[in-house]
């Protein structure tokens, strides 16, 4: 993460059907400040998201992050993984061969996660997949349509209530086009995370973007969830 002189409050709110309650924020959003350069001064992992909110990136090249400072925020005691594979082709043979490496984060090894015990982030866990091969190929799926999916899903009772240790980890099938804001995936960032006050309570979820290179599809999404863990409501560690 890169160091900032304020911190940052990640947040993304939509009001839909399902009952997505409307955030608030004091870090400017709104204010005709907005910019959708990915390559500010100081910020190049920060964005703006589909409602003007800011949120932490991935960038497409998994370049080091710089040194994190601890911020005096929160910090997630715990984590539990909760992984949704979203999009028909996840239905595919091919596709769904890869996903016993991605639900189960903690047991990869990955170096990113390696920082969570030294930060007292304790029981790296993971609940049992879901899957739900909604065919959204045909359509571009941005962070709202996210946070609908996710509403539906807690609404249908598909994916466990989140308590105060739960990351939701949407992994989007092959095909599926992903964007944030103004921003492509593959081109301004390989995974990110962010949160949602749903009726359900507070959502944090991480969103990954399919990539052929496996290793790079797993290290994406360890990147996305260490920094959710560590820095959940923009003001801990980054």
């Amino acid at each position: 993460m890169n160091r900032l002189g304020l911190a940052i409050l990640l947040f993304a709110g939509a009001a839909t059907s399902v009952a997505i309650q409307q955030n608030s924020s004091t870090n400017g959003r709104g204010s005709g400040s907005r910019s959708n350069s990915i390559d500010r001064p100081g910020q190049s992992n920060l964005v703006f998201d589909d409602d003007g909110g800011t949120v932490q990136i991935v960038p497409p090249d998994l370049a080091a992050s710089a040194e994190k400072k601890f911020h005096g925020g929160d910090v997630m005691k715990s984590v539990q993984q909760v992984s949704i594979f979203l999009g028909a082709a996840w239905g595919y043979p091919a596709a769904r061969s890869g996903q016993a490496a991605l639900a189960d984060l903690g047991a990869q090894r990955n170096t990113s996660l390696e920082d969570l015990p030294s930060n007292k982030v304790r029981g790296l866990r993971a609940a049992p997949a879901v899957e739900d091969f909604t065919d959204l190929s045909s359509v571009p799926v941005n962070d709202l349509e996210i946070q609908r999916k996710l509403a539906d899903l807690l609404t249908n009772k598909t994916i466990p209530a989140p308590n105060a240790s739960t990351i939701y980890v949407v992994y989007l099938a092959p095909g599926i086009t992903s964007s944030l804001g103004a921003h492509k995936a593959g081109v301004d960032y390989a995974a990110y995370h962010n949160f949602v006050h749903l009726e359900a309570g507070e959502v944090r979820y991480v969103v990954v973007p399919f990539q052929d290179n496996s290793d790079r599809h797993a290290t994406a999404a360890a990147r996305a969830f260490a920094d959710t863990a560590l820095n959940p409501n923009g003001n801990g560690w980054y």
